[in-house]
């Protein structure tokens, strides 16, 4: 078993447990509301029977007593299913509809109106007591009861039911859950692979230069101008390193979110970052045109957001044609806050623009390098809530960095 199918089963079986935890849990707590939904209105039923069998009664000699007529509206007033009796101040059963009532019933106290369960299993009885007084004295009850067993085979059926269907979500969400991460987790880990692939290659190029140049100055006796000549090429590998390894570092840090957060404003951090590119623009003799309006606080961590102004900007440098012009804007409006760079160098290609910022890809458009510059940018863009966007704009290339304002 590969690791990455080992990975894929390990997030599958996550997703599918808590999904399942949850679908229990759901079914208990759905389960616990239909049996104390059922509980209420057996109950409810209960006592309304026993207050209208309390409306037939009469009062004779200080004893409860019915009418020969009334007698035919108690079985109507129990209803179906329904069972009751009426006792009298000497425990006399008065009125029943059962002819031998539950010797448990019989014997009740009757101090208050009051709910009681009796027998267990298919013979569990709900009831409901309702005392009979005269003048205060208690002179009787009555008591209506009904089989309440039911209401654990409901429950019983129910959680029967809400199982069979969490077994049935949780091996729907297994296939489905197998094919998105099959597709997703080998996209990530070949991703990964490409890119390791692609610093280990890009960090190997300057080493292979720097141990080719040392050796060759170790190889023999050289004059001070080739050692001179073979340590600067030595010290341009190493700036080229550091520069790689500082891209890296800095996309790490954005993307686990480990940047320190403060209220800045990306129109001095694009000024500064103006300033800082002007000396290679000027070796181009490409123009910097600067402007800012508009409210332009942001938040974020300005030695990232200069970091990824720069990359823009030395993108934007390197496309520049020798002459050319390169116009800087940084604006607020809307709840936005937008740093623009816009070179009239050849635009972006189809490609750059599908592809432009993903690490290590290289094209025509974003020319050699390391091809980490704009990556870096949108790493450290989508840290600080932001996004960059690469168009055409009439043929020239355009970068935007946008962020949230603060």
């Amino acid at each position: 078993m590969t690791y990455t199918h080992a990975l894929r089963l390990r997030l599958i079986a996550v997703y599918v447990g808590v999904l399942f935890a949850g679908l229990l849990c759901f079914a208990a707590a759905a389960v616990f509301a239909i049996d104390r939904s059922e509980r209420s209105a057996l109950d409810s039923h209960l006592s309304a029977a026993a207050r209208a069998v309390s409306a037939l009664l009469d009062l004779r000699s200080g004893q409860p007593a019915i009418d020969r007529d009334d007698r035919r509206q108690f079985v109507t007033v129990l209803g179906a299913q329904t069972s009751g009796l009426v006792v009298n101040g000497s425990r006399a059963v008065v009125l029943s509809n059962v002819s031998v009532p539950p010797s448990a019933l019989l014997t009740v106290p009757a101090a208050t109106a009051s709910y009681l369960t009796t027998g267990s299993g298919e013979a569990e009885l709900r009831a409901f007591v309702l005392p009979v007084t005269n003048n205060g004295r208690r002179v009787g009850k009555i008591v209506v009861w009904r089989p309440s067993d039911w209401i654990e085979e409901t429950d019983r059926e129910a959680a029967v039911a809400f199982l069979l269907a969490a077994l049935v979500m949780a091996a729907l969400a297994w296939i489905a859950g197998n094919a998105v991460t099959h597709r997703a987790l080998d996209e990530v880990v070949a991703r990964q692979r490409r890119f390791t692939a692609d610093a280990s290659h890009d960090l190997r190029a300057p080493l292979a230069v720097i141990r080719a140049e040392s050796d060759l100055a170790l190889a023999k006796e050289r004059d001070a101008g080739s050692y001179r000549q073979s340590l600067a090429t030595i010290s341009q590998e190493a700036d080229r390193m550091e520069s790689l390894i500082g891209d890296l570092l800095s996309v790490a840090r954005a993307e686990a979110g480990a940047l320190e957060i403060a209220r800045v404003d990306l129109n001095a951090i694009a000024r500064e970052a103006c300033a800082r590119i002007a000396g290679a623009a000027a070796a181009k003799m490409v123009e910097l045109d600067f402007a800012a309006s508009g409210r332009t606080q942001v938040n974020g961590n300005a030695p990232e957001l200069e970091r990824a102004a720069l990359a823009v900007l030395h993108n934007a440098v390197k496309h520049a044609p020798a002459g050319g012009r390169i116009e800087v804007r940084a604006t607020g409006s809307g709840g936005t806050v937008e740093l623009s760079v816009l070179d009239n160098g050849p635009g972006f290609s189809p490609e750059a623009l599908e592809h432009g910022l993903e690490r290590f890809w290289r094209g025509d458009a974003l020319g050699a390098g390391s091809g980490l510059g704009l990556a870096v940018a949108d790493s450290i863009a989508h840290a600080f809530g932001g996004k960059v966007r690469l168009s055409n704009v009439e043929g020239k290339a355009e970068t935007r960095l946008i962020f949230p304002a603060a």
